[in-house]
């Protein structure tokens, strides 16, 4: 399709598909599922839909790998129960570094969809315990320099991960997509992704 206008009206007909799938014959689950993973999520990425690609997905996860999907939904489900004290502890220090900073920043607490944890435990062999990063904050700042100083700011209060620095500012994704990503090393050695952006970037 030449025209943006037909493939939003594709991918719009496709997640209202994807909401209603339990309607359909359980037969057509596994066909339509694979399908939409392998054409329209992608698409939906590529146009920088993000919400979309990310609700196509877990749909999509959860028809094609029902038990799956629940295990996992009900293993989030007790860790982030547990964890629900430090991530408020991270995000209320975090907060006070930048107010002491006199930097305006916006936060927004964000956790891996159960998809994207499902792809890490598959691609790289892991077991749930083993998935360190499922929890991040984005930090909305006003500046592109705000943003490498946030990021400053960030190492020196939690050690980095090694590896897991991404400029996206620098070199944005093919899809327009840019963010500065780092995971760090929070309070009781859980492992935190922050990702630093204007809001500009962030629309």
């Amino acid at each position: 399709a030449r025209d943006v206008r037909v493939i939003l009206i594709k991918l719009a007909d496709r997640t209202h598909n994807m909401r209603t799938m339990s309607d359909m014959p359980r037969a057509k689950w596994a066909r339509i599922s694979a399908e939409t993973l392998e054409i329209y999520a992608p698409i939906a990425h590529r146009l920088g839909l993000n919400q979309t690609y990310r609700e196509l997905q877990d749909l999509s996860f959860r028809h094609l790998h029902p038990w799956r999907h629940t295990v996992l939904t009900k293993a989030v489900t007790k860790a982030r129960n547990r964890r629900r004290d430090l991530i408020q502890k991270v995000q209320t220090d975090v907060a006070t570094v930048f107010t002491e900073f006199g930097m305006k920043v916006r936060l927004a607490g964000r956790e891996k969809t159960l998809f994207a944890i499902y792809q890490k435990m598959d691609e790289k062999h892991l077991s749930f315990a083993q998935v360190t990063d499922i929890y991040g904050f984005r930090v909305v700042v006003p500046t592109v320099t705000d943003c490498y100083t946030a990021l400053g700011l960030l190492h020196q209060m939690y050690k980095p991960v090694p590896g897991k620095f991404k400029d996206h500012i620098a070199i944005s994704k093919v899809n327009g997509y840019q963010s500065l990503h780092t995971t760090l090393v929070g309070p009781s050695g859980v492992n935190i992704e922050f990702q630093m952006r204007t809001e500009e970037m962030h629309v």
